[in-house]
């Protein structure tokens, strides 16, 4: 990574796994992901969605280090998932979860069809055959 810090294997792991939950649902044409949805489909113990911004964080920096979309943006809050306009949680944004990638609340449903649209297949590393 070109960031120099230090991310545990656990992290790393989760972070590529969020890629791959996230590519795999847009395959099956699921529109969003709750963070609890996410959080149940990394086998987390806590599946309130708690502790997932590390994971979130780096698997956004892994796609744009590899010119794919930013999966993150598609981790939304049920709310807004329930008023058909999903979103990422208003927290995700004032933390600088969105700064970091260059990203505006404006840009995220742009990001978010560029998510859905891209052929994840392509990607050999996900193993999505």
């Amino acid at each position: 990574m070109s960031e120099a810090r230090n991310v545990s294997p656990l992290t790393r792991q989760r972070a590529f796994e969020t890629i791959k939950v996230v590519a795999r649902a847009m395959l099956a044409g699921e529109g969003a992901l709750t963070y609890s949805e996410l959080a149940k489909r990394l086998g987390m113990s806590k599946v309130n969605g708690q502790g997932l911004s590390s994971y979130l964080n780096l698997a956004a920096t892994l796609c744009a280090e590899h010119d794919l979309p930013n999966v993150s943006v598609m981790v939304v809050s049920k709310d807004s998932l329930d008023r058909n306009q999903p979103m990422p949680s208003e927290g995700s944004f004032s933390d600088g979860f969105y700064a970091a990638t260059g990203l505006t609340k404006a840009d995220i449903p742009a990001e978010q069809d560029r998510v859905r649209s891209f052929d994840w297949r392509s990607v050999r590393s996900l193993n999505l055959e």
